[in-house]
């Protein structure tokens, strides 16, 4: 058995009162750089808890995470670049004092990172898995498997652009998942999940993203910025994928139909992640005009 420390992830809709829901957990060996998040599976109580506007916050921060893991993980094995160490989680609970907060960093022994989430969510984490016969797909779990294929794809992981924001306007921008850009966009990515116990809220989100792309589509000036602050500008016409985890309860398949009308509006090419070859293979062919 090894040292790892971890952190657990909270949610505080109002960071004033200190009230607080578990979202996940981070933890790792610093000596090894052996890192992994877990993201609890059944969000309908944090989200009664903290709101809908909140519980993205938190999600997008495990998003961030997981991402950064990821990278070190990368590095480590191009045999360059230092593990993620201690001071790092520390600096997480230093800084992270709103709505998403990451409690004190705390030690246990064992044999890999799964290993102490494992623990951490056993005995220290409420997680009420649903019962259902359908398990849940979450975003970050189509994010992390979308990146992987981007890779996969020898994409060059400077025209992998993550999280980025989209400006239409003065006023208007929106969040996309996945950009391949440099200094000029060629390619935009969209990840929704319908898979989820609680999927009522979906469509909601799709239309509010939709409008600053419908925006776009209609020709007012836009660019993006990714997570750097670099920007790429991008035009009316940019290949635009959605890549989904498909419904199959009837709950679900309504939500993913009323999506589907905003998805056609933006003549947005529509895939599940089994088929999410087809986007990464586009994204390849269109990253050659970046070179």
């Amino acid at each position: 058995m090894s040292r790892y420390v971890y952190s657990i992830v909270r949610c505080l809709p109002d960071p004033r009162t200190g009230e607080f829901v578990n979202v996940g957990a981070v933890a790792g060996d610093p000596v090894t750089g052996d890192w992994t998040i877990r993201q609890i599976s059944n969000l309908d109580r944090a989200r009664k808890f903290a709101g809908t506007a909140a519980l993205e916050t938190a999600i997008s921060q495990l998003i961030h995470l997981d991402e950064e893991i990821d990278r070190s993980r990368t590095a480590l094995l191009e045999d360059h670049g230092e593990p993620l160490g201690e001071e790092w989680l520390l600096k997480l609970h230093r800084d992270h004092r709103n709505v998403v907060q990451f409690s004190e960093p705390a030690p246990l022994l064992a044999h890999s990172a799964e290993e102490a989430l494992a623990f951490v969510f056993e005995h220290l984490i409420i997680d009420p898995v649903s019962a259902s016969k359908h398990p849940s797909v979450t975003k970050r779990d189509l994010h992390r498997d979308l990146r992987e294929a981007f890779r996969a794809a020898l994409i060059s992981e400077e025209y992998i652009r993550a999280k980025v924001q989209i400006h239409v306007g003065a006023r208007v921008h929106t969040p996309v998942d996945f950009a391949i850009a440099n200094g000029r966009v060629v390619q935009l990515t969209q990840t929704w999940s319908f898979r989820l116990a609680q999927v009522e809220d979906v469509p909601l989100q799709v239309k509010a993203w939709g409008y600053a792309l419908e925006r776009l589509r209609r020709g007012e000036d836009a660019r993006v910025i990714d997570s750097l602050g670099r920007t790429s500008t991008i035009s009316p016409d940019v290949d635009l994928q959605v890549v989904i985890a498909p419904p199959e309860t009837r709950k679900q398949t309504e939500a993913f139909e009323e999506s589907q009308q905003v998805f056609d509006t933006l003549y947005a090419h529509v895939h599940s992640l089994d088929e999410v070859q087809a986007v990464t293979s586009r994204a390849a062919e269109l990253a050659q005009a970046l070179h």
